[in-house]
């Protein structure tokens, strides 16, 4: 083979275009055809690999391998058709090759400088020895496993390109879990945006256990449907590099956020007043943005007509001396708002120069409160004075600080008089000094009726209000506030007494009413002796028992300290037992049984309620259980809503089969809806295993009474 100086390399080499994969030709150039010795079509869809071995005789693998690190396993030996052989080394690369990934495979010529032919000077390429090339080298197919992994990567992660080939799922093991996210993200977001390369910076973790920074550079191959079929990439370890990027970024940002936590203002001037630096703080403050206040003069801050050239040179003066201290002044907004500001100027060095630093923050708030303090003392001042009720302020030692005028016109002492003394010597009778001591040494606010003593000697009847005045859970002081209740307690005496009257008065209206009915129920009594009619005899008693139930009522009221609600259960109670010995026969045993709820009834309601009872009961015994030897009478109050039920009910033999017309018409179930009507209840009765008669009803309210 002769040398021909104006041969170019790739005239010289054999070049192959095979799958990425399988290696299986794809396409060749005429120098492959030449050397070789075959055509074309003998090339295509067979692998490189079935036209030559790995020296001395070791079938290569299915793969282009990664060079070793022994000079002769570099030398591969392929046959010509005529059988000579001849020596290369092979170099890859990835490509993209009609929309598909494939590796462009070089067959450097070595064939004469291992006979002795050629000096090695002359060679147009030589096989470029990777070994100590810095970077690992790593492909991917679509899938992102791994199919091809160079020895850097080897040194670098420590997993063998078998392992590495072998692991499915290399790329989540390796990549530290708190950068996976991370990385996933980047590559989903090239493959978004069919980005053909793409670095990223991320943590990994070595085969031991170690983790490290690395760079990867990708390349990535896409098919003509814009899909992404491999990625090359390559890595490199920077592990040194970011752990100093971070120190000094921890530092950084620690310098950087600290001066832009600061809320207020901060900026740095030169000696010409010249604003080189400032915080976030400046843009809440003023509204500029740092970039529109640097390299401008600071006067850009001051409001109209307040920037004193001379007053700040005074001010740098002091600062230089060592004496840096607080100033107020006016600063403007970018918006054209003035607004009180308080400032502090120190001097100190900025990237070795001399800087004037300034702290300033908008005092408006302040000032406002300070306005406002000032009126509510004044309000609090005037209040206290002009208040017709007396008030005293006392220290801790329960001294007094200060009276005000109501306190003067009351016990009539005037403030220089009590200044200084304990009040409680004072106002306070003696039997009552020790009460007085506690209340002044409450922490809360309390409120007591006592009486104090004026300076002329009289009893006043007042309301107290001790109220502390606490400063970091400590009593510094207490306010006592008093009411003067002499006249209201006369008054309260006045109608305490013309109560008690009326309530005698009421009593005996009661006990005269009942006894009154008492009297009727006698009269009737004795009527019914004389009658000679049965039926007379009926009516006479069931008047009687009537009767009977409202004297009942107002014996409750009578015997009970209040005179306008009677206890319902206890008057049912007692009622039911009167109805029951009055009523019981000797052939049939009833069962009264009560089931009421604690509540009381005005008198207005109480009556209807005990004459409703004493009708529906009596009817039971007279109808309810005919021809049978035993009955329960169930009675009940309750409030399963917002009104009263009230349930009478027996299991006898139910309402008589008459036409309705003549059970609305009798003379019991007329008065059954009177009363109804008295109490406003809803009114409802049948016959379900007995006779059920309901009310339902609100309680009256004392304004309705």
């Amino acid at each position: 083979m002769n040398f021909n100086p104006e041969e170019s390399f790739f005239d010289a080499q054999p070049m192959f275009v095979c799958e990425q994969a399988t290696l299986k030709i794809l396409d060749i150039n005429s120098a492959a055809t030449e050397i070789l010795g075959y055509k074309k079509k003998k090339f295509l869809k067979k692998r490189i690999i079935d036209f030559g071995e790995q020296k001395p005789g070791k079938k290569i693998k299915d793969e282009i391998p990664i060079p070793a690190k022994k000079s002769a396993d570099k030398i591969w030996v392929f046959k010509t058709k005529a059988g000579k052989e001849l020596y290369f080394q092979l170099s890859a690369h990835l490509i993209n090759y009609k929309g598909r990934p494939a590796k462009l495979v070089i067959a450097h010529n070595f064939s004469e400088i291992v006979e002795g032919k050629r000096d090695k000077k002359k060679l147009l390429s030589s096989q470029l020895d990777l070994n100590n090339f810095p970077l690992a080298e790593i492909e991917w197919d679509a899938s992102l496993n791994i199919i091809r992994w160079s020895s850097k990567a080897e040194e670098l992660f420590g997993y063998t390109e078998e392992e590495a080939i072998n692991e499915k799922r290399l790329l989540e093991k390796f990549i530290h879990e708190d950068d996976l996210d991370y990385v996933r993200e980047t590559i989903k977001e090239t493959y978004k945006n069919g980005q053909k390369d793409v670095s990223v910076i991320n943590r990994n973790i070595t085969k031991n256990g170690d983790v490290i920074y690395c760079e990867w550079y990708n390349s990535l191959l896409y098919n003509s449907e814009g899909k992404v079929v491999a990625m090359y990439s390559l890595v490199h370890d920077v592990t040194a590099r970011e752990e100093a990027l971070d120190d000094a970024k921890r530092s950084m940002m620690s310098y950087q956020d600290l001066f832009n936590s600061i809320s207020d203002a901060i900026y740095l001037l030169d000696k010409e007043g010249t604003i080189i630096e400032a915080n976030e703080g400046l843009e809440s403050t003023f509204g500029y943005k740092r970039t529109e206040v640097v390299g401008k003069h600071n006067r850009i801050l001051a409001a109209p007509g307040k920037y004193d050239e001379e007053r700040i040179k005074e001010i740098r003066e002091l600062a230089h001396e060592g004496n840096p201290g607080k100033f107020e002044g006016w600063g403007k907004k970018k918006n054209g708002e003035i607004f009180p500001t308080e400032f502090l100027v120190n001097i100190g060095n900025y990237f070795g120069e001399e800087v004037i630093i300034v702290i300033e923050r908008d005092i408006s708030d302040r000032k406002e409160s300070e306005e406002a303090l000032k009126q509510r003392e004044g309000l609090f001042s005037k209040l206290f004075n002009s208040s017709p009720i007396g008030i005293a302020l006392l220290n801790e030692h329960r001294e007094v600080e200060m009276v005000n005028d109501g306190f003067e016109q009351l016990f009539g002492y005037r403030e220089n008089e009590l200044k200084g003394l304990e009040l409680d010597k004072l106002i306070v009778p003696e039997k009552r000094h020790d009460e007085a001591v506690r209340l002044t040494e409450s922490s809360k606010v309390t409120e007591v009726t006592e009486r104090r003593i004026r300076k002329d000697g009289t009893i006043l009847d007042v309301i107290i209000y001790a109220v502390p005045v606490v400063v970091e859970k400590s009593i510094v002081g207490i306010y006592g506030i008093y009411v003067d209740i002499t006249d209201r307690k006369k008054a309260e005496e006045q109608v305490r007494k013309s109560l008690r009257e009326k309530e005698m008065l009421l009593a005996e209206v009661h006990h005269r009413v009942k006894n009154n009915l008492a009297v009727i129920t006698g009269l009737l009594e004795l009527q019914s002796y004389s009658a000679q009619d049965k039926n007379a005899k009926r009516i006479l008693k069931d008047s009687q028992m009537r009767v009977n139930s409202i004297a009942m009522v107002h014996e409750k009221l009578y015997q009970s300290e209040d005179f306008s609600e009677v206890d319902i259960n206890q008057y049912f109670e007692e009622l039911t037992e009167v109805v029951h010995k009055t009523m019981k026969r000797s052939d049939v045993k009833v069962d009264i049984q009560l089931d009421i709820i604690p509540v009381k009834l005005p008198i207005i309601q109480a009556i209807p309620c005990g004459l409703l009872l004493n009708e529906i009961i009596t009817n039971s015994y007279k109808h309810a259980f005919t021809g049978r030897k035993s009955g329960t009478i169930t009675v009940s109050l309750s409030k399963p809503c917002d009104k009263l039920l009230l349930q009478i009910k027996d299991d006898g033999i139910g309402l008589p089969e008459q036409p309705q017309a003549n059970i609305h018409t009798s003379l019991g179930m007329t008065l059954i809806k009177t009363l109804s009507k008295q109490l406003n209840a809803s009114f409802d009765y049948r016959s379900e295993g007995g006779a059920i008669f309901e009310f339902k009803f609100e309680k009256s309210s004392e304004e309705e009474e």
